[in-house]
């Protein structure tokens, strides 16, 4: 009987042990990065200030496992991430922490995922700010942008879409862009790693055993721009947008990337290429090439209903954009389309203090840089 019952516990044990494995994270991917490649073409300095140091920026490891939930990716940098508790705002003098709550602040983690690996499909421009595009041979459905303030990039996007494509309600930009980029909220920072999470739906039953990805490394601007012209301008609201994207200047400024001689591009790090082929794709301005795993081939794809959603590449590629007004318009005209853009750009701020993604001195602030413009 005694031997019975231990093999009863056993076997009961044993159920138990293959019942959390299988609840447990399926490895997909690890794919590493060479240290010490993080500055972009070769050329970026990192800003002049205490709380940034070269390798703050430097991914070394991009993993991505699945559980019965979603998706985590976890990313490893070269540094301990920095926590934006001791850092002062750079608008109003309190902690960074009270508007930057996601544990970290110096950086955006972009991940565009090709999902069919089928030839002919997907997209190869990269959201607002980043400034590159990528190789066809990785052209991507699903983006997935880790940002420390996910909500206010995600409806600052949709306000400026907003602003270019008048004849298209918010519902359907919403849509678009909830449909193609995830902003992940559900984040954890632990040293030098950060692991954000991406619900299985987003990838519409896509299991990632056969997927490839590009991913790259900006310097992060945590608050909204508030620097708007009332000159008239040929250059689309999406053109100047920079999305939490730090855009770098000449020299060795404080507030972002630096650098000498042509002006480079805002990307400090690409993940997967060494540091020469980096360098040549950042420089020459070349499309970037991505990581693929699994068989390489096409992708399995379930029969999908017609969507009546508005692909996000109408909306955001370059050449697809709506051409703005220029200055031929006449004088007239132009300082009336510049009167309604400072009240959409009020209303969007207010929007954005209504929902809690900016505070009262964020508000405040940004408020009145716009009327001063008037």
């Amino acid at each position: 009987m005694k031997d019975l019952e231990v093999r009863i516990i056993f076997l009961v044990a044993l159920m138990f042990t293959v019942l959390n494995v299988s609840a447990g994270s399926l490895p997909l991917v690890s794919i590493s990065d060479p240290a010490g490649d993080d500055f972009g073409d070769g050329t970026l300095r990192y800003p002049q200030r205490d709380d940034f140091k070269t390798g703050d920026l430097d991914l070394l490891q991009l993993q991505i496992s699945r559980d019965g939930q979603g998706f985590w990716f976890e990313a490893v940098l070269k540094n301990p991430i920095r926590a934006p508790g001791a850092v002062h705002a750079t608008v109003g003098g309190d902690s960074l922490a009270d508007s930057v709550r996601k544990g970290f602040y110096q950086f955006n983690i972009d991940v565009y995922i090709d999902t069919d690996r089928d030839d002919g499909s997907g997209n190869t421009f990269t959201l607002p700010g980043r400034k590159v595009r990528i190789n066809a041979d990785y052209a991507w459905e699903k983006a997935v942008i880790l940002t420390p303030r996910p909500e206010l990039m995600r409806q600052q996007l949709i306000g400026v879409m907003t602003e270019q494509y008048p004849d298209r309600t918010t519902a359907e930009i919403e849509a678009s862009v909830d449909q193609s980029l995830f902003f992940p909220t559900r984040i954890k920072v632990r040293d030098k790693t950060i692991a954000f999470f991406v619900p299985v739906s987003f990838f519409g039953g896509s299991e990632g055993n056969n997927w490839a990805a590009t991913a790259l490394v900006t310097g992060a601007i945590t608050t909204v721009s508030a620097d708007f012209s009332l000159f008239p301008s040929a250059k689309k609201p999406l053109d100047i947008l920079q999305l939490g994207v730090m855009q770098p200047v000449p020299g060795h400024p404080k507030d972002t990337f630096g650098y000498s001689g042509r002006q480079p591009g805002p990307v400090v790090d690409v993940l997967g290429a060494s540091a020469e082929q980096q360098v040549q794709q950042l420089a020459d301005k070349e499309d970037l090439t991505g990581v693929s795993w699994g068989t390489h081939e096409a992708a399995d794809k379930a029969p999908v209903a017609a969507s009546s959603v508005i692909p996000i590449a109408k909306l955001l590629q370059p050449e697809e954009a709506v051409v703005a007004k220029t200055a031929e318009s006449g004088t007239a005209e132009s300082h009336t389309n510049a009167d309604v853009a400072i009240i959409k750009r009020l209303q969007a701020l207010q929007q954005l203090f209504d929902r809690k993604l900016i505070d009262e001195t964020e508000y405040k602030q940004q408020k009145q840089r716009i009327l001063n413009e008037l």
